[in-house]
């Protein structure tokens, strides 16, 4: 069993820490409040969120449309010199990803319920699909609504669901698979990197599980999953040791029973919450919880988000934040809006994690992968751009002359979008601290890195003050704030 933290431990600190690793960071008032709820009660209300939290309203535009009248429509166009409705097609396919990323940024930035957002996140990382190959907004966002509706669910429930998902069979080309002809693409990443591993199932385990999921389609009208049992291999298959006339759930109750999967499940919950080196200890600890829970989230979030383990002093301040974790937690830090779509999604991209598009199939390795010299330069001048207001852009668009190269329905033009008003100063300094150099770096690294303040960045913060004559102006505040975010400490949560 995992190691309940005693009540005495509780306060601010653990509440700050809480708030960083099961939601998108808090302000002060945010970690003020949790504080008071106690321990229990704090995690109560991250994890017992009511059922207005998974019913997420949907951009305008997300709705099932004909996709066979509109790609028939596209080809006859095509094929009498028309490229416009190609064109048109393409244009309509970036602006719905955009706003998409720009939804799912902003549901997650004021969202009631963090930690089912954060879980989401979770799964979209661990149920990777890119909308690069997908192609198709609609068919994201409904993955991410699935995701949404089984993130503290149970994990063997979502992985039906996804086995079924449109976006999921397009990018390991499911649909593509007939009793004639199996293909092996889904039924290997399932096991690869779904459940239980490598080294824990065999080539012809994969070729098994792949008859059994033929006949898997989609229809392209309701832009629904369909299954066609005339395209299904009925026969006995022979996976993992058991032989049947297994068909894909079949498969999936095999593999989550299997010891490696609630292993594989586990080591990934403690790099995603606790530490991304851990111990074999702590690793069979979560392996035990999950199993004994059968695969549900929410008792073993329970557990984690009480425990000792998870508010030990090497964890605590020892996770490198994830691109949307940053720009989330700086514009609650900042008191400022969320950059505007564009600059959201290019930041993003820049900083290594674009939201509906991870890399590859394996979805992203966070911890160190997440920094490196361009990423860090990139996270200090884009807290800049958050601060002061300063734009940054791609080349690309500097050589045509700022142009973001987007209609101004899909997030208005640059001088609209890029263009910020500096940070209100004081929204985040008290006036009575304006006057004192030693209360005000108190003040603002309480509001800004939320931790004790080593005596290293102490005395660089009060050396910045020295060099300005201890003048607490505006433009100086805003530079000793973009300091702390500059630090190796502001990367950690």
């Amino acid at each position: 069993m995992l190691t309940l933290l005693p009540k005495a431990r509780w306060d601010e600190r653990a509440a700050t820490h809480l708030l960083n690793r099961a939601a998108f960071g808090g302000t002060l008032e945010e970690i003020a409040t949790t504080t008071a709820k106690g321990l229990e009660g704090a995690v109560r209300d991250l994890i017992e969120v009511g059922a207005t939290a998974y019913d997420v309203s949907a951009p305008e535009w997300a709705r099932p449309r004909d996709l066979r009248a509109i790609r028939m429509e596209a080809r006859s166009a095509k094929q009498s010199g028309d490229v416009s409705k190609m064109r048109e097609a393409r244009k309509m396919e970036g602006d719905e990803l955009l706003d998409l990323r720009r939804w799912w940024l902003e549901r997650i930035a004021i969202t009631p319920a963090p930690l089912l957002e954060k879980m989401t996140l979770f799964w979209h990382g661990h149920f990777a699909t890119s909308a690069e190959k997908v192609k198709d907004g609609y068919w994201m966002w409904l993955q991410n609504d699935t995701l949404r509706h089984h993130a503290l669910g149970n994990f063997v429930a979502l992985t039906k669901a996804i086995s079924r998902d449109p976006a999921m069979m397009i990018y390991l080309d499911l649909p593509q698979s007939r009793r004639e002809h199996p293909n092996e693409n889904w039924a290997r990443e399932l096991m690869e990197l779904f459940t239980v591993g490598i080294g824990n199932y065999t080539e012809r385990d994969v070729r098994e599980s792949a008859r059994a999921f033929t006949g898997y389609r989609l229809d392209l009208a309701t832009q629904r999953f369909r299954f066609a049992p005339n395209q299904h291999d009925a026969g006995a298959k022979n996976f993992l040791g058991r032989v049947g006339n297994f068909n894909g759930d079949d498969i999936i109750d095999i593999l989550t029973k299997q010891p490696a999967c609630a292993e594989f499940i586990g080591r990934k919950v403690c790099r995603y919450f606790i530490e991304d080196e851990p111990s074999v200890q702590l690793v069979d600890l979560l392996t035990e919880r999950i199993r004994a829970h059968n695969f549900e989230m929410k008792p073993l979030l329970w557990e984690i988000l009480c425990s000792a383990e998870f508010y030990s002093e090497r964890v605590m301040r020892g996770q490198i934040k994830s691109p949307t974790q940053f720009i989330v937690q700086a514009c609650k830090a900042l008191g400022c809006e969320l950059p505007g779509p564009h600059v959201a999604q290019n930041a993003m991209r820049q900083m290594g994690q674009i939201l509906f598009a991870p890399p590859n199939v394996k979805g992203w390795d966070g911890g160190k992968s997440w920094i490196s010299t361009s990423t860090l330069l990139f996270r200090n001048n884009f807290a800049n751009y958050l601060i002061n207001g300063d734009a940054i852009l791609p080349e690309a668009i500097k050589r045509r002359g700022g142009d973001l190269g987007f209609r101004a329905g899909a997030g208005g033009t640059l001088a609209e979008e890029v263009h910020r008003v500096p940070i209100d100063v004081n929204k985040v300094v008290l006036p009575e601290a304006r006057d004192k150099p030693e209360k005000l770096i108190a003040e603002l690294s309480r509001r800004v890195l939320q931790t004790e303040l080593p005596a290293r960045d102490a005395a660089a913060f009060s050396k910045f003050l020295e060099r300005r004559n201890r003048n607490t102006d505006d433009a100086t505040i805003r530079g000793l704030i973009h300091l702390m975010m500059s630090t190796p400490l502001y990367q950690l949560a």
